[in-house]
């Protein structure tokens, strides 16, 4: 064999370690892809509200908030936050962390369910009530409170609704003022003490200090009950961004209002555009760039076999 023909061999075997090297690498490339993009399309699918739950709404008449509770016992109330994709039911379970991805429903979701802490009252009579919530990319459960953020939006959002059975299991509602938008992590003890051990004097303290860090913020005037929405910076960081609200109780007429507005079909959620684009924003930017690495990789190794044929 003579020195053409070795190199001619060797030149053989390196064309077909590349050609199995790239068929490796686009079969895992969409193996990734494929999981990736059913991971979030999972979570998303779990994450707004279903035409199952929706019904259960107050105001939806059809199903009673009363009938949901049958359902399953840990559900509390209902929460909407008007020109948000926040309108939810809120469950409390026995532990703090059992509805982190756990439906409503009681089933396995990666969504998990909007959730009250263990240390409140269920009827939110506590003066500071602190509830949880995922940060769902594409605007499901709470991701809607990172737009507070912004002062154009936070401007024109400034109301939302708390429904809840009193005692006889009348319908009641409390309303939602909002007034506060902070970032802050997750060992900032005064917005993470326990909620239910705050007494009444000691809201005003709490008040200030959300003040101070506030993003934006408005006047809340003289207030005897908060919430506070606690969710996510994104999935890996142990920043939190917490919006918070007076809760004021409304009149039997105010209700009534309230319901007709909400059974008048008004929706809040995303378009179609916007929760297919949410999937992508759900892939890591890691694996984004991997992938278009690989594409590329792919592409141009297709366009050299074309030439070369």
């Amino acid at each position: 064999m003579d020195k053409s023909e070795k190199i001619y061999k060797v030149a053989r075997i390196l064309d077909k370690g590349v050609n199995t090297l790239i068929i490796i690498l686009f079969i895992l490339l969409l193996l990734y892809a494929g999981y990736s993009l059913w991971y979030t399309n999972s979570i998303k699918n779990d994450s707004f509200l279903s035409d199952e739950l929706a019904q259960y709404k107050p105001g939806s008449g059809q199903e009673s908030l009363e009938g949901l509770m049958k359902m399953n016992p840990d559900v509390t109330s209902w929460i909407v936050i008007n020109g948000t994709n926040i309108d939810y039911p809120v469950v409390q379970g026995d532990e703090e962390e059992e509805y982190l991805n756990k439906s409503v429903l009681g089933e396995f979701s990666l969504a998990g369910s909007i959730f009250l802490s263990t240390e409140n009252e269920r009827d939110f009579s506590d003066p500071y009530n602190l509830v949880y919530g995922h940060h769902v990319e594409g605007g499901a459960m709470l991701a809607d409170v990172l737009e507070f953020r912004n002062a154009s939006f936070f401007k024109k959002h400034k109301l939302g609704t708390l429904w809840y059975p009193d005692k006889d299991g009348k319908a009641r509602a409390d309303r939602i003022e909002i007034f506060a938008v902070i970032d802050t992590n997750g060992d900032d003890r005064t917005v993470y003490q326990d909620p239910g051990k705050v007494k009444a004097g000691q809201l005003k303290g709490i008040i200030n200090h959300v003040k101070k860090k506030a993003v934006n913020k408005r006047d809340p005037g003289k207030c005897e009950r908060i919430i506070a929405l606690s969710t996510c910076e994104n999935a890996v960081s142990f920043e939190r961004v917490l919006l918070f609200g007076k809760l004021v109780p409304m009149t039997d007429k105010e209700i009534q209002k309230a319901k007709e507005a909400s059974s008048g079909g008004e929706t809040t959620s995303k378009s179609r555009l916007q929760r297919i684009l949410g999937i992508f924003a759900g892939v890591p930017p890691w694996a984004l760039i991997t992938g278009g690495i690989l594409l590329l990789i792919l592409l141009i190794y297709v366009g050299y076999r074309i030439i070369k044929r």
